[in-house]
Parts: structure tokens; C-alpha cells; sequence
């Protein structure tokens, strides 16, 4: 019986041994934390340090990880002490902003900054909110030139439309100079397609905001400059049509 015994207990001390020696093949997968997350985005947590209003930007001294540096958004209302988040963003080093009187050594220009809690929204207002809707009828004040199309004509008809030249006529309602060696420019005419009512113009024109203007440029489908900056339709090159 104590013969039997101790085989018994021998097997199961050399089972457990096997057990701890054998191999780990299996890795485990650790969940994605908050941080991973931001940086596959290229999304970027800062806190506001000083804000600088020019003519067309907003120049932001912020705090990133105890670091740092100078950010330029389209003119916006932000909160020194705040909390925003952004994604990509493009690089100018020695950029001379003639509105201020400054050169920085570097500022990062991206398309804007967002507020990751923003005032809840009632019910009224969420529920009053009007869904995308197609819709072919231009602003008031806005005649398209001769020769010229829609915002929702160039949207409806984008892939008919790639690689040549058209004619827009709309308002600037965002207007960036002097980004990579181009000037930047938003134009609305009233029209949409599916929610689709503005278009990104690059020019070497210089134009102000709510300027009403008529543009002549190559469509460019699906561009994508880098750094997060990706435009589905794209009106490069253009001039001011007279």
C-alpha cells in the first residue's frame, strides 16, 4: 500500500513539473489602452497656455506630455487652461507671421482643435438638429460665372469630374495663407450633396472672408498631404475668375 502510495505521489509531482516547465506558446494580448489608442490616431491631448489672435489664425501656446510649443487653427474662440484634443497637423519651421510682428522657430497648423467635453446638448436641440440633405439651391447673392458649376454639381458628378478643370462660385468662409507655399481657401455656395457643402481650394490668390469669388482649378480626387490631411475633392491650382 505505501509502495503504491508513493507512486501515486510521484506521478502527480512529475505531471506538475511538466506542467511548469512545458513552454508558453500562447501570447497574451494586453487591451488597448487610452494612449495606444490617441497615438495610432495621431491624436493629440493639450492643455491651452496662451492664445494669440491674428487675422486669420489663432496662434496656441500648449502643453503636451510637459512639453511645449506653438500651434496655428483657423480664428477661433479658445479657453487659456482648457483641455482640447487635435490630429495631425503640418510643420513650418522660422514661419513669420506678419500679423503679429513674430517669426516662431515652429508652429504646427492643423485643421482645428476639439472640445472632448463639450456642453451636453438638450434634448429640444438635439432633436431639432436637421439631417444632411441634398439640396441644388444657391445662397442668396451667390450667381455662378459663366460657364460654372455647384458645389453639388462638382459632388454629384466628382468622378466624371476628376482631373479636369471647372469654374466654382461661392463665399470664403475660411480663408489660410501661405501653407506650403499655397493659400488655402473654403468655399460655400448654399448648394450640398448628401451634407457635402464645401470645397477646399488651393490658390496662390490672395481672397478674405466672406468675400464673394469665383474660382478656376483641376479637380483632384482622394488627395492625401500627409499628417492626417485627406480631402475627397480637391480644387487645386486655381485662379480668381473675373
Amino acid at each position: 500500500m505505501k509502495k503504491i502510495l508513493f507512486w501515486g505521489i510521484s506521478s502527480v509531482l512529475t505531471v506538475a513539473m511538466f506542467v511548469q516547465c512545458k513552454p508558453n506558446n500562447e501570447k497574451t494580448e494586453a487591451a488597448p489602452t487610452e494612449e495606444s489608442v490617441m497615438e495610432e490616431l495621431n491624436t493629440h491631448q493639450i492643455t491651452i497656455k496662451e492664445v494669440l489672435q491674428a487675422n486669420a489664425y489663432t496662434y496656441l501656446l500648449v502643453t503636451e506630455a510637459e512639453k511645449d510649443y506653438w500651434i496655428a487653427i483657423p480664428k477661433t474662440e479658445v479657453k487659456v487652461g482648457k483641455t482640447y484634443t487635435y490630429e495631425g497637423g503640418m510643420e513650418m519651421k522660422k514661419f513669420e507671421s506678419k500679423d503679429l510682428k513674430r517669426t516662431f522657430d515652429s508652429v504646427l497648423f492643423v485643421e482645428g482643435i476639439i472640445d472632448p467635453n463639450p456642453p451636453a446638448a438638450t434634448e429640444t436641440t438635439a432633436s431639432a438638429a436637421p439631417k444632411a440633405v441634398s439640396s441644388k439651391e444657391l445662397s442668396k447673392g451667390i450667381t455662378l460665372a459663366k460657364g460654372g458649376i455647384s458645389v453639388f454639381d462638382l459632388y454629384f458628378n466628382r468622378d466624371k469630374l476628376a482631373g479636369k478643370t471647372v469654374i466654382l462660385t461661392g463665399k470664403v468662409v475660411k480663408f489660410m495663407p501661405e501653407i506650403m507655399k499655397k493659400n488655402w481657401v473654403h468655399l460655400q455656395d448654399g448648394s450640398n450633396f448628401n451634407g457635402f457643402n464645401d470645397i477646399t481650394i488651393t490658390t496662390l490668390e490672395k481672397v478674405k472672408v466672406d468675400d464673394i469669388v469665383s474660382f478656376k482649378g483641376k479637380v483632384i480626387l482622394n488627395k492625401d498631404l500627409g499628417s492626417g490631411y485627406k480631402y475627397d475633392v480637391l480644387i487645386e491650382d486655381a485662379v480668381l475668375v473675373k
